[in-house]
């Protein structure tokens, strides 16, 4: 049996593995945004019920506080351009490249001083004479900082790959498309 209406054909894009990657960001950049939101009321908080005399001498609250409400804009920034990206804006793809390679260099010098501080913890790690709790917690931060270097590791070569692949001429025609 045959519908009065014609049926419109619906063009479906092919399988785009740097859709994950970009999940992967948007989800990332989500979690930054609540940490730094709530880190900023913290701050903000604390900064209200501390007085002028005991603050002074200590390191200034209001850079703590500027550093978690730009964090937090900057991560509602990445989710707002990763989620255009996942809904085919042909503007988003453009910006997300920009924000992959921010992120790959970001994820560099990070990478590059974490690398120095995990080495300064090995070394007063090999130390003789720690009492045994120093260096239980300092063995697990130890970890800790080599498993963040082994995903800044893995997370620089795919931002390159996510930069590349969003310029390529595949996925840009995929961007043109119109589908219903």
């Amino acid at each position: 049996m045959r519908t009065a209406f014609p049926t419109a054909t619906r063009q479906v894009r092919p399988f785009a593995p740097w859709r994950i990657v970009v999940w992967m960001v948007m989800l990332l950049a989500a979690g930054g945004f609540v940490v730094n939101g709530y880190a900023s009321v913290v701050v903000a908080q604390s900064l209200a019920a501390t007085s002028a005399e005991a603050a002074a001498g200590g390191p200034d609250g209001r850079i703590a506080l500027a550093w978690a409400i730009g964090y937090a804009l900057i991560s509602f920034g990445t989710m707002v351009v990763a989620l255009s990206t996942l809904r085919w804006a042909t503007w988003a793809r453009a910006a997300m490249r920009v924000i992959a390679i921010l992120l790959l260099v970001w994820a560099g010098y990070t990478g590059f001083v974490l690398f120095g501080q995990w080495q300064q913890v090995g070394t007063v790690l090999g130390q003789p004479g720690l009492p045994a709790d120093l260096v239980a917690m300092a063995s697990h931060q130890h970890t800790i900082m080599l498993v963040v270097l082994l995903l800044k590791a893995v997370s620089i070569p795919l931002m390159a790959w996510l930069y590349w692949s969003l310029g390529s001429p595949a996925v840009r025609r995929q961007f043109s498309q119109l589908v219903l």
